[in-house]
């Protein structure tokens, strides 16, 4: 386009344009059908004036006076054909005396409706018109002028009743709105001039070539819009056709988007609407831009429009696992595929945002697979359900929501308290404590085994084992051999049960015991003297060594009692050897005894029977 075209049309008054147009008029030596365009092919055609814009099309309000537009409304559908329809030339006037005695009459007064550039007139007489003129004086401006418009040329009907036209009206000193006075003589002398018989807009036109706006629908395949034409200017004072070259658009498709018209005056734009999640059955799409006029004015033209229907696969997920299981304290993960339904073929699905819950969340990747992991530890069996997501900004809305679930069997962690213990100088172990699970319920084994370690680090022996009662409480008492070590409890476990371990508990009583115990001889005679001998040992290490110097009492128990009787004690040697004398009085049995101090542990001799007769 030209630097005068440009500048000619940034000072174009308002004038509203609609996606489709008639043919620009001709030449007057032109048959009617002719088009002046430089473009000669017929879908570049200009647009008409406004009041052809379609009903149901109706313009935005022009934006404030600025040469920026302010946002771009969405317009209705224009008309699908970029080919001008044929604009129907004026009917004659029919209202010329028939008498002969009358002047001129004129009907139809205004631009030729497929070329601005071009005036047309009805006029009828008496006589055959011989001749037509206009005036055409600028509507704006702070000096108007006035061009006189002479050259008609009868185009349809006859010189009695017909429709003249004008040359292009090159004359013309800019684009705008003009006033209009017509002036006619027949053959016979009569003439007649009506002033201000119209006004006529002189604008450029846009004309649109080759636009297109597909997919034909919006769908999980069909995601993006893409609009692509052409757009041009004609200019109805030189009949010249120029590329409309960095024009702003504007495209509204649930958003507004803007694209600039490159050198020749195209354009291919992609655009992808965000439906929201809405379930949106439809999408409206519009193409369009705003020319600013010299009164702070904007004229609205509708390039192009459609409305796609939005169609909504349904889609599934399919979990590698129906159920798994886990350990407590481990979390729970599920992974699988996202598929749709296209063309009676399920597809995989890729970036379709799934939940697990509402801390796990991810998007389904290539070959729609995914992964999601609960952040969270479960504390018991349980179910969890994968769905597509339910977030308006997330969920895709060309996919029905689906969801699946999958089982979580959670391997109960056991706990076991060994609250109190302690070992007396008996050497019995005091156990007292609890048993419990994750999941708060008492595990249905409560068989607890009781080991034994000397470092508390290797070589755990279990010594034994015990139940607990029904709310997993125990309270009891048990003999070990080796008072001096380590000590905890263990459960085996079960399928639903992790095998479980207590705190060590950790004593130091040194065990002793009585070696070689003797009472004779046997018989003895009554009166006689009975004779006890030991030796009194303590535990080190691994080995029994002598404990001397420690007292040991020597109890009877007679022949069919129950009691013990206390005979008197003795005093081991530096090597724990000890001897004390009785007199023989009843058949009974004998027994050493060392009544422990400190952290030893008591010892309780071999029982010696004795006869005495």
């Amino acid at each position: 386009m030209s630097a005068a075209l440009g500048a000619a049309l940034l000072a174009a008054p308002a004038l509203a344009y609609a996606a489709d147009g008639g043919t620009p008029g001709q030449d007057p030596a032109a048959t009617v059908t002719m088009n002046p365009a430089a473009d000669s092919t017929p879908s570049d055609t200009p647009t008409s004036t406004a009041s052809d814009t379609p009903s149901d099309t109706p313009a935005p309000a022009d934006p404030t006076a600025s040469d920026t537009p302010s946002d771009t409304p969405t317009p209705a559908d224009p008309t699908s054909s970029d080919t001008p329809s044929d604009t129907p030339t004026p009917d004659p006037s029919s209202s010329a005396p028939a008498d002969g005695t009358g002047a001129p009459v004129f009907g139809t007064v205004g631009s030729d409706p497929s070329d601005a550039g071009f005036l047309t007139v009805a006029v009828s007489s008496d006589s055959a018109i011989t001749e037509v003129s206009a005036d055409l004086t600028e509507l704006h401006g702070a000096d108007p002028s006035t061009v006189a418009v002479t050259g008609f040329t009868l185009v349809s009907g006859t010189p009695q009743d017909g429709v003249w036209r004008s040359p292009r009206m090159s004359q013309l000193p800019s684009y705008g709105s003009y006033d209009v006075t017509v002036s006619a003589q027949d053959s016979d002398g009569d003439s007649t001039s009506a002033a201000h018989a119209t006004t006529v807009d002189v604008e450029p036109e846009p004309v649109f070539a080759d636009r297109s706006i597909s997919p034909a629908a919006l769908d999980v395949e069909h995601t993006h819009v893409t609009l692509s034409g052409r757009i041009s200017l004609f200019d109805p004072i030189t009949g010249d056709t120029s590329p409309l070259a960095g024009q702003t658009l504007s495209v509204v498709a649930e958003y507004a988007y803007s694209a600039v018209t490159a050198a020749d005056g195209s354009y291919a734009i992609d655009v992808a609407p965000k439906l929201n999640g809405d379930n949106a059955t439809s999408v409206p799409v519009s193409l369009s831009f705003w020319i600013a006029n010299p009164d702070g004015t904007n004229t609205y033209v509708l390039v192009d429009s459609k409305t796609l229907p939005v169609v909504v696969s349904p889609s599934r997920i399919r979990l590698d696992h129906s159920s798994v299981q886990i350990k407590f304290g481990a979390k729970a993960s599920s992974s699988g595929v996202v598929e749709y339904l296209y063309d009676g073929t399920w597809r995989p699905a890729k970036g379709v945002a799934l939940d697990m819950g509402y801390y796990a969340t991810t998007t389904s990747g290539a070959g729609g697979r995914f992964t999601l992991t609960d952040p969270y530890i479960p504390y018991d069996d349980t179910t969890f359900t994968v769905e597509t997501s339910s977030d308006s900004y997330l969920a895709d809305p060309y996919l029905t929501a689906s969801h699946a679930q999958f089982k979580v069997d959670v391997i109960n962690k056991t706990s076991i308290c060994f609250c109190s213990s302690w070992i007396d100088e008996y050497s019995d172990l005091h156990i007292q404590g609890s048993m419990t699970a994750s999941n708060g319920k008492v595990p249905p084994n409560r068989k607890l085994y009781l080991q034994q370690s000397a470092d508390g680090k290797t070589g755990w022996k279990s010594l034994g084992w015990f139940t607990t009662k029904s709310d997993g409480t125990f309270n009891l008492d048990g003999y070990v051999a080796v008072p001096k070590g380590y000590w905890r409890l263990y459960s085996a476990g079960s399928s639903d049960y992790q095998p479980g371990y207590s705190n060590s508990v950790h004593f130091n009583r040194t065990a002793t015991r009585i070696a070689g115990f003797n009472a004779g001889p046997e018989p003895v005679r009554k009166g006689h003297t009975v004779t006890t001998t030991g030796t009194l040992q303590r535990l080190s290490g691994t080995k029994w060594v002598a404990f001397g110097k420690q007292r040991v009492y020597i109890l009877f128990q007679a022949k069919g009692k129950k009691s013990w009787t206390q005979l008197g004690s003795v005093k081991a040697d530096s090597h724990g050897h000890f001897t004390a004398r009785f007199t023989a009085r009843q058949d009974g049995t004998w027994v050493g005894v060392y009544l422990a101090s400190g952290s030893y542990v008591d010892a309780e001799s071999y029982h010696d029977y004795v006869d005495v007769r």
